[in-house]
């Protein structure tokens, strides 16, 4: 079988050779005349195409002058204020914020870039001058009255910036330091607020467009096709900036050959663009004819050229004629002969690959189902193919990873186990042998109090007051401390929950404190999702229990516990009052232990209740936080969506 294969193969191989080296030499020798017309057409094709590339090189480099403006400027921006931020961090325990300015604007006073036009600028909040490295001496003087070339206030504007949107990019007109006339500039400028500050930088869009010249000169001058064809650049005037003629004026020279061809060129794109044949000296030395396809430039007073000699069609096509019989011989030699080789060897190694390969396929069968039951890696030993070795040290490595993962698994649960133990002697000891003292602190001043009260003054019952009440406070907070703890080492006993009547029985527990203050507690329809029942049980009773204990003096007091369910399925539950609020400043701290907001005349709890919500709340996926307004509290947290019910 395997035979017969190859000769067949052998023989197909011959006779595509032979008819592919007839076809050739007949359709070459058909077409020798069509071949100048179309090498011709291809020349102008590829002209035209190289040309239109490079327009749409500098096109898409004109676009992006402004992007690029802000983009540096920004990077910029982010260098200087991380500077900023790592002089406070590293100084604001042990130096005070003035020195701490004089330290930052120093540092940024010598900064220069954008070879050498760019520096930094800064000024605080109320417009006064804290650095500016080319005009030192306005530095402390109040610049809101500054203006720029055609009437803006700049500082104020970059400080309505500033408060409005926290910085970015601000555009306006100022006059250039060397060009003639008003000049468009972008400024970046950011807050740094630690020191009051808001830092910025500028550059002017026409300095910007002139780098941008220069790389794209750069980047066309290494342009190149063909054999000896190039990209040409020029100005109107007739001064080359990219080409053979680099730095010469050809209008201004001697040769009129080549200042006819220059001028020609000139004409050419000033009406649009197009073809131009001309003279021109070779490579070799030699006066012949050169087409090239120019386009101008307006907005940069540019023109742009690619051209190619024509006679270099008649020298290809001799030079592909003896290629193309001295390939023909030598292919057809060596098409007759490998047929041969190839037939007989791919026998030969076709039956000894397939044996071989069939050997290694079965050991490396056997080595992975014993590696499945036991880590023991795989012999490499007696593997022949390369191809086999490296899937089997792959497979050696994922053995010896899956060991050490075990033994990290097990290290992990010891650890673990430990961890749990040192969490229980700790709540043995906050619930038995701190609250302990406490009461006996307590209940000592109380029969002090009681004993001594008639022979002891204003001041000195006072300072009893003060001390029980202390003992008190202590022990809420360890109470509190042991509340939070205990929330921390909760099984993971999830299971399906009528949200809606778990709910319903925080409320009947909350029924003394809801009829005490007249609330009303309306609950929405509300999913079944899996989790502790537990937990969520004191989620919402710390929730509505906060609701009821920060209610508004002047309202009564409304509860609404609701649920949305999100386009990517999870849910969203919402416990909204109409309480005295949360001020901004605290909307995020009172998540954590012990913080808590405290309003005058208002009876503050442990402090541990939101911190337990968010610890419930992570611990089923999600996340919690709070809004507020003059119309009260709404705290929404959602659910991991792990815990959704299918």
């Amino acid at each position: 079988m395997f035979l017969r294969l190859a000769l067949v193969a052998g023989g197909g191989i011959l006779c595509l050779c032979l008819v592919w080296a007839g076809a050739e030499l007949y359709d070459f020798n058909l077409r020798s005349d069509e071949l100048r017309q179309s090498h011709r057409n291809a020349s102008q094709v590829l002209l035209k195409r190289v040309v239109d590339d490079a327009l749409q090189t500098i096109a898409y480099e004109r676009r992006r002058v402004e992007a690029r403006v802000e983009a540096g400027l920004r990077d910029r921006i982010d260098e200087a204020e991380l500077l900023a931020s790592n002089l406070i961090k590293t100084y604001r325990d042990t130096r005070s914020m003035g020195e701490i300015e004089v330290m930052v604007r120093e540092s940024l006073r010598p900064i220069r870039f954008n070879r050498g036009r760019g520096y930094y600028f800064a000024f605080d909040l109320t417009g006064v001058e804290k650095l500016f490295p080319l005009r030192p001496e306005l530095e402390g003087t109040d610049m809101l009255d500054q203006k720029g070339a055609r009437g803006e206030y700049v500082v104020r504007d970059m400080l309505e910036l500033v408060r409005n949107n926290g910085g970015g990019l601000y555009r306006y007109y100022w006059p250039h330091p060397t060009r003639i006339g008003d000049h468009l500039k972008f400024a970046y400028v950011r807050p740094v607020m630690p020191i009051g500050w808001v830092i910025g930088t500028g550059e002017y869009v026409a300095d910007m467009e002139d780098d941008i010249k220069a790389e794209v000169l750069e980047r066309l001058s290494h342009l190149s096709f063909d054999r000896d064809g190039y990209v040409f650049v020029s100005q109107m005037d007739g001064l080359s900036l990219v080409g053979a003629l680099k730095g010469r004026n050809p209008l201004n020279g001697d040769d009129p050959v080549l200042r006819d061809g220059t001028q020609a060129l000139i004409d050419t794109a000033k009406a649009g663009g197009g073809f131009v044949s001309y003279d021109m000296m070779d490579a070799k030395g030699r006066m012949t004819r050169k087409t090239s396809y120019v386009a101008g430039i307006p907005e940069w007073n540019w023109f742009v050229g690619a051209g190619l000699h024509d006679d270099r069609v008649e020298e290809e096509i001799d030079i592909q004629r003896q290629r193309l019989l001295l390939s023909m011989l030598i292919k057809g030699g060596v098409a007759a002969f490998a047929a041969f080789l190839v037939g007989l060897a791919g026998v030969v190694i076709m039956r000894a690959t397939s044996r071989r390969a069939a050997a290694d396929g079965l050991a490396l069968s056997r080595n992975l189902a014993a590696a499945a039951s036991s880590p023991e890696p795989i012999d490499t030993e007696h593997l022949r193919f390369a191809e086999h070795l490296h899937f089997a040290e792959a497979a050696n490595q994922l053995i010896e990873r899956r060991a050490q993962v075990e033994n990290e698994l097990l290290a992990r649960t010891a650890q673990l186990e430990q961890t749990n133990a040192d969490l229980e002697r700790f709540a043995y000891v906050a619930s038995h042998d701190l609250q302990e003292p406490l009461r006996t602190i307590g209940l000592f001043m109380q029969l002090l109090k009681r004993r001594l009260g008639d022979n002891l003054d204003d001041e000195a019952q006072e300072y009893i007051d003060y001390a029980i009440g202390g003992a008190d406070r202590m022990r809420t907070n360890i109470q509190g401390l042991l509340a939070y703890s205990r929330s921390t080492q909760h099984n993971d006993d999830r299971v399906a929950t009528d949200m809606e009547a778990l709910v319903g029985r925080v409320v009947a527990d909350l029924s003394g404190a809801i009829v005490a203050t007249g609330a009303q507690v309306d609950i929405d329809p509300l999913p079944v999702l899996r989790v502790n029942p537990d937990q969520m049980a004191a989620l919402f009773q710390n929730l509505i229990g906060n609701a009821l204990r920060y209610r508004h003096p002047e309202r009564t007091p409304h509860v609404v516990v609701g649920a949305s369910q999100g386009a990517n399925g999870g849910w969203e539950i919402v416990v909204a009052d109409n309480g005295i609020g949360v001020p901004e400043d605290y909307r995020t701290a009172i998540f954590e232990p012990f913080r808590r907001f405290q309003p005058p005349g208002v009876e503050g709890g442990s402090g541990i209740g939101l911190a337990i919500c968010r610890k419930v709340v992570q611990d089923h996926g999600g996340r919690i936080w709070v809004e507020s307004d003059d119309t009260g509290s709404r705290f929404h947290f959602t659910i991991g969506d792990g815990c959704v019910e299918s």
